[in-house]
């Protein structure tokens, strides 16, 4: 249970704690959860022995304290674990006036974060809701350990089928293959729970060619995090080739099996092998190599994309879902191409902006899209074409067309 230590004024540092919440007495019994910090000294203790303090300042009376402490109460309950270096604390400003004119408060609630042996705070201003307090948390951890970033390794370390990523060497590790990837933070609850299920499942996958399983501690790699726009701990990302394809909500070692053997496809480049086996995955990959063999379908929808495009990320879900759509429609493929692992490709398809969403029909350009549009207008324009298509057979040539034909074939 994660816990947040309330001293008592009158007892030392070393004392047992009592419960407190900003609506009741230090004498009322409840969970242990807040630490109330009735002098400079306690604040000083703190801040020499926890890595991070993020301290609320507040008044009993104050109906935005009252409002917020639920939030408060389960930040804590995220970060104060048994063995957590980080503490979640609060000052009642009502009993302990001079700590906080010491603090220079003005106003309730404030919130103030300690670096470990720092005793200038970074005030938190932002939003007062889960996700953005426990971003902050990371974004201001980050702050003070920037200077690791240089004695991280380039090459990706792997022990026991966990590969182990960072602002150095992420990029180029996920750009090719399959990847299952757990962005965490160490003081995150819900992260140490998954831990020990996500060493389970890396090496339970050690030995299959198809699949790399990984790790990011966001605490010390902000700006991998923030390129994959990580809002919450842990997130478990799908990645196929730099391109996030799915994320896991599984909490249990079977979950995220299932999850693997859905996504998991052994031949994902390979056109033949693909088709033949009725597109095990709903969206192909398309590469140089392979764009004409996927093209001789009779309607191909590529979306063109680039890993750093965030419009194109947000495109990714909704374009998974139109290829589960016609995944057993043998005449269509829903497929994308990666701009800059292919860039050729899109340089001959002139293709100058991202998501750019071309439907070819009979290797014939008859739609092009800039942008993304509604799940059902996709639906519903591959639907028309899929009809036109029915109703005009590509054999069915003209006299004139055999001629032109065989004559292109006799040059």
């Amino acid at each position: 249970m994660c816990i947040i230590y309330e001293y008592n004024i009158k007892r030392t540092i070393s004392t047992a704690c009592v419960p407190a919440a900003p609506e009741q007495s230090r004498t009322v019994p409840a969970p242990l959860r807040f630490c109330l910090i009735p002098t400079i000294l306690l604040i000083i203790s703190l801040i020499e022995e926890m890595d991070g303090n993020f301290i609320m300042f507040y008044a009993p009376w104050c109906r935005h304290c009252t409002e917020f402490y639920p939030i408060w109460s389960e930040l804590a309950e995220l970060v104060n674990t048994k063995d957590s270096k980080f503490a979640i604390a609060q000052v009642d400003c009502t009993v302990h006036a001079k700590l906080c004119h010491e603090n220079e408060i003005t106003g309730y609630p404030t919130l103030f974060y300690f670096h470990k042996n720092t005793f200038t705070p970074v005030e938190y201003k932002g939003t007062r809701d889960l996700p953005s307090l426990t971003l902050f948390l990371s974004e201001a951890f980050s702050v003070k350990t920037e200077g690791k970033q240089s004695k991280q390794p380039n090459e990706v370390k792997t022990y026991s089928g966990m590969s182990y990523l960072n602002d150095l060497n992420i990029e180029k590790f996920v750009s090719k293959g399959q990847h299952f990837i757990m962005f965490f933070v160490p003081w995150c609850r819900a992260s140490q729970r998954m831990a020990p299920i996500w060493a389970d499942l890396a090496v339970h996958y050690a030995h299959n060619n198809y699949i790399k399983i990984g790790k990011v501690n966001c605490m010390d790699n902000e700006i991998t995090c923030e390129n994959f726009e990580v809002k919450q701990y842990p997130y478990l990302l799908w990645i196929v080739n730099g391109k996030i394809m799915g994320a896991s909500n599984g909490e249990n070692l079977d979950d995220l099996k299932a999850f693997v053997e859905k996504m998991l496809l052994s031949e994902n480049h390979d056109p033949e092998k693909f088709l033949r086996k009725k597109k095990a995955l709903p969206v192909a990959r398309i590469s140089e190599e392979t764009f004409e063999t996927f093209l001789q379908n009779d309607l191909v929808f590529i979306n063109y994309f680039a890993p750093w495009c965030a419009h194109c990320m947000q495109l990714s879900p909704l374009w998974i879902k139109l290829g589960e759509k016609f995944q057993n429609e043998t005449r269509v493929l829903i497929a994308d191409v990666d701009c800059v692992q292919s860039k050729p490709i899109c340089e001959t398809e002139k293709i100058n902006g991202l998501p750019t969403l071309i439907l070819y029909r009979h290797k014939k350009i008859v739609s092009v899209e800039h942008g993304g549009r509604p799940l059902d207008s996709l639906i519903g324009l591959i639907t028309e074409h899929l009809q036109d298509s029915a109703s005009t057979d590509p054999e069915d040539k003209t006299n004139e067309d055999i001629f032109l034909s065989k004559a292109k074939d006799e040059l």
